[in-house]
C-alpha cells in the first residue's frame, strides 16, 4: 500500500465536488451487490454512472493526474471509477476488486473530516488478517492491489458526514 496526501491540493474544487455531487445529490447512489446468494453481500452504496465516463470535475483531474504519474500505458488503463459511500455505521464487507495483481486508486472525498470519525481502509492478506491500514482523509490517494481482500470502515457515530471514496481500478491491456 502507498498513501500520498494533498494528491489534487485543490480545496475549491474538492469542496465543490463534494458539496454539488454528495451533498446535493448530484449523483444517484444504488444499493450494490444485493441478490439472494448467500455469499452475496452489500458492501456500500456505489454510485450509478457511466464507469468509462471520466469527464465530471474532479474525476477528470484525478484520472489524469493517475494516468500521468502511475500507469505504464503499455500494458494497463484504467478500466473504470466508482464512489462509495459509507454513512455512519454502516462498514462496509470484505470483497476483491480484480482477479489479478492490478492496483485500485482509492481517493478520500470530503469536505472536511476528523479522525475520530473512524472511517478507516483495511487491505488483508490471504488469511484474512490485516495486512495494511489507512485512515481517512481529506485529498488522500490510497493505492493498493486489488487482487487482496479489502473492507471499509464506516465513520462512527460521532460523524453526520458520509465517507466517501472515488475508486480508480486498473486492468491489463490485451495485446494482440
Amino acid at each position: 500500500m502507498k498513501i500520498i496526501d494533498n494528491f489534487i491540493g485543490d480545496e475549491k474544487l474538492i469542496d465543490s465536488f463534494y458539496q454539488q455531487y454528495i451533498l446535493l445529490g448530484k449523483i444517484i447512489f444504488s444499493f450494490t451487490n444485493t441478490g439472494m446468494d448467500e455469499n452475496t453481500n452489500p458492501h456500500s452504496f456505489t454510485s450509478d454512472l457511466d464507469e468509462e465516463n471520466f469527464c465530471l470535475p474532479l474525476i477528470y483531474d484525478l484520472h489524469k493526474k493517475i494516468n500521468n504519474n502511475f500507469i505504464n500505458q503499455e500494458n494497463e488503463k484504467i478500466g473504470r471509477w466508482h464512489i462509495n459511500i459509507h454513512p455512519t455505521g454502516y462498514d462496509g464487507t470484505i470483497h476483491v476488486d480484480n482477479e489479478e495483481h492490478q492496483n485500485t486508486f482509492l481517493y478520500c472525498c470530503a469536505s472536511m473530516w476528523k479522525p475520530e470519525w473512524g472511517g478507516e481502509f483495511i487491505v488483508y492478506d490471504e488469511n484474512l488478517d490485516a495486512k495494511h491500514v489507512a485512515s481517512f482523509k481529506k485529498d488522500r490517494l490510497i493505492i493498493f492491489d486489488g487482487f487482496y481482500p479489502h473492507r471499509a470502515v464506516g465513520p462512527t457515530r460521532l460523524s453526520s458526514l458520509l465517507r466517501t471514496t472515488i475508486a480508480f481500478q486498473t486492468k491489463k491491456i490485451d495485446s494482440q
